[in-house]
């Protein structure tokens, strides 16, 4: 397992982490192999969604005794998530978090993550006077949480958390068929599902060619908000509706990886086989995780855009050019100013993009058609 800071929060989180939703309605037995597979190898971030929910009746929550029992003796080990979603009352909130603490054996949630707040008027409402937000820094004051996080599928609520300036990580979908969608188009805040419906009916020949959530992951860079990838596989979407393009659970893994700002992506596991297949990630030969052929084949192709794929690579002068192209792409797709995070890591490159020689060859395997000589040019000009 390789490991990433989770923005500022000074954690340090596996790259690999794992979703919860569909595993805690498993059987007991099921649940406990399934986590300890994952923490056995590394795994140490969980996003602790829990299917059924918390019983207001009987004051408990069957998916949370379960990884208790699952986490007995590793709990200092691995950084927990608690989902509170907007959805629901304050009182049931705090009774849901105040049971999840019970049943986890621990004093606090690592994070505690503001759920689906996907339209304006309810970032409003959460970060307002008496909202969830107020009671989420209540709740780190006493020393029950540690940080703050908010989930969201909308590009535009998703900037809005970044500049509030009060949240710590960022759960968004980090997929190549939301990739492609512009929320100011079609996508309405109140259908959450016609962010399918366009990943679907994307035509690239009408489109001017933007990726326009890239934006997003340059701001968590920028600002050092901790930036969980949710939604690989776009909930099994992109599997099934592109399955002849060649995408596979782990090209679409290493897809998210590649992005400005991810620390940890978290897909769903619902067995030990399946966290096991996603966990040979880091055995499996280069092509196996070459996701740059299958976008390139589906209907979110994009050309002119770098998508840090590597078809580029090698270089004859040394340069990582993918890697130089994502920074590059991390100083000027962000909205606000500074950038000073992405100059460091550019300065920490063992060759710098002013080493190009001009040769052309990472622009004749680019499968987008991004002319790597001049991203090169412009590279040394603004991060150098």
């Amino acid at each position: 397992m390789k490991y990433r800071r989770l923005g500022k929060t000074g954690i340090e989180v596996g790259e690999l982490g794992m979703g919860l939703e569909h595993l805690l309605d498993k059987d007991e037995g099921v649940v406990i192999e399934t986590i300890k597979t994952a923490v056995a190898v590394g795994v140490n971030y969980f996003d602790c969604l829990s299917l059924p929910e918390y019983s207001a009746e009987t004051g408990t929550n069957e998916g949370y005794v379960k990884l208790g029992k699952a986490l007995v003796g590793l709990r200092d080990g691995v950084t927990l998530s608690f989902l509170a979603f907007i959805n629901k009352p304050l009182d049931y909130i705090s009774a849901d978090f105040e049971c999840f603490l019970r049943a986890l054996r621990t004093e606090y949630a690592d994070v505690f993550m503001i759920a689906c707040c996907d339209k304006p008027v309810e970032f409003e409402s959460v970060t307002g006077t008496g909202g969830l937000l107020m009671f989420a820094e209540e709740l780190r004051k006493s020393g029950k949480i540690r940080h703050i996080g908010i989930s969201t599928h909308s590009a535009e609520i998703a900037y809005r958390a970044i500049a509030n300036g009060r949240f710590d990580v960022l759960m968004f979908p980090v997929n190549p068929a939301f990739d492609v969608i512009d929320d100011e188009e079609k996508y309405n805040h109140d259908i959450l599902g016609n962010i399918w419906d366009e990943a679907y009916a994307f035509d690239p020949n009408a489109k001017g060619g933007a990726r326009p959530r890239q934006g997003v992951y340059a701001e968590c860079e920028r600002s050092g908000v901790g930036l969980v990838a949710m939604k690989p596989f776009a909930g099994g979407f992109i599997l099934g509706v592109e399955k002849e393009a060649g995408f596979t659970p782990l090209n679409l893994v290493s897809y998210a990886l590649a992005q400005n700002g991810v620390s940890t992506v978290v897909p769903g596991c619902s067995s030990p086989g399946e966290i096991a297949e996603i966990l040979t990630y880091y055995d499996r030969p280069r092509e196996d995780l070459d996701y740059g052929a299958a976008v390139a084949k589906s209907r979110w192709s994009v050309k002119g855009n770098c998508l840090y794929c590597g078809h580029c690579m090698p270089c004859p002068a040394g340069i990582n050019v993918a890697e130089t192209n994502k920074l590059l792409d991390g100083l000027e797709n962000g909205v606000s100013g500074g950038g000073q995070l992405i100059i460091e890591k550019y300065n920490k490159l063992a060759v710098k993009a002013s080493s190009c020689k001009k040769c052309g060859g990472c622009s004749e395997r680019c499968p987008f058609g991004v002319d790597g000589v001049k991203r090169m040019e412009r590279a040394a000009k603004l991060l150098g």
